[in-house]
This record gives structure tokens, sequence and C-alpha cells, in this order.
């Protein structure tokens, strides 16, 4: 079981921006933004999954 694997593309950028700007400043903001535009959506979905893995979606 796993987390829905459209977020999985979220996770990665997010990851690979903090490569560039580790703290979740302007920059980092900015970063995040130009390479994955709708990143407020996902990790507003992201947030909203359970964190028991008996409870994740397929």
């Amino acid at each position: 079981m796993k987390k829905p694997k459209d977020l999985l593309e979220y996770v990665l950028v997010h990851e690979m921006a903090q490569l560039l700007e580790p703290t979740h400043n302007d920059r980092f903001i900015a970063i995040l933004g130009e390479h994955y535009p709708t990143w407020r959506e996902a990790r507003a979905e992201f947030n909203n999954l359970p964190l028991g893995a008996e409870q994740w979606m397929e």
C-alpha cells in the first residue's frame, strides 16, 4: 500500500528544491513554484492523507 502515485512528483520536486535551498523560505517557495506550479494543492492533498500505513490508498 502506498500513497497516491501522483503525489510522488510533488515529493521529489520538494526534496530537489531543498538541495538548492535547505530552508522553507521565500527562495525555496519560488523554486518550488517554478518547477511545480500546483505545489500548494499537492501539499494540501498530501497533508490530508492518513499517516498510518494501514490507511494508505493504493
